[in-house]
């Protein structure tokens, strides 16, 4: 099995096999369905959602997505055995992150007892979503445990995620951190299309 391919059950009745592999530009297609499911105009609370607004400029995300796939080192999907792609995870390291959001650590209200060394190296887990009929099954867990081993591989062992809590909370993306056992480690806000958005930030050991 090559090492970038991941095979393993899901908690469904059906055992199908599903993989776990590196994101090609080949699969952006794939990528941008998922993303548009999940990042529509309106924003679901419950079922979770991406900010974006996928469909609506389908173009400009789908140049964006082919970037990262040629670019990133930690940008996964998760396929059937057909080959369908049905969830993506993207994060990037520290430098790559800071050249898309150079303000990023300046603009984060830092919790007065966090510990400023976690910033030294880190990843930041910016995207990750799955086929809505497929939640809850353990495919999103699944993809952050490959990202998580190919992070220490690289000897990285913190990392970041935002998660929306204002205008409109991202319930279900909290349920994703509180899983996965993330720590708050501060606040930011920051402009998109005209409102302020609220962010938590979340730190964790990898």
């Amino acid at each position: 099995m090559r090492r970038n391919r991941t095979p393993f059950k899901t908690p469904s009745r059906d055992q199908s096999e599903y993989t776990v592999e590196k994101a090609t530009q080949n699969d952006v297609d794939g990528i941008m369905a998922v993303a548009i499911a999940a990042g529509k105009a309106h924003k679901d609370s419950e079922a979770g959602f991406l900010m974006d607004d996928y469909e609506a400029d389908a173009a400009e995300h789908t140049e964006e997505f082919k970037r990262a796939a040629s670019r990133s080192r930690f940008f996964y999907v998760i396929k059937n055995r057909e080959g369908k792609v049905l969830g993506f995870l993207l994060a990037y390291r520290k430098e790559r992150w800071l050249r898309r959001e150079p303000g990023w650590m300046d603009t984060v209200h830092w919790r007065p007892d966090f510990d400023q060394s976690n910033l030294e190296d880190f990843v930041l887990l910016e995207k990750i979503a799955v086929d809505a009929e497929l939640r809850g099954t353990g495919l999103g867990s699944v993809m952050f445990s490959k990202f998580r081993d190919d992070a220490n591989e690289a000897g990285i062992y913190d990392m970041f995620s935002e998660t929306i809590i204002g205008p409109r909370p991202n319930f279900a993306a909290l349920a994703f951190a509180i899983k996965q056992k993330y720590a708050l480690a501060g606040i930011r806000y920051e402009e998109h299309q005209g409102r302020t958005i609220t962010d938590v930030v979340y730190h964790r050991k990898l």
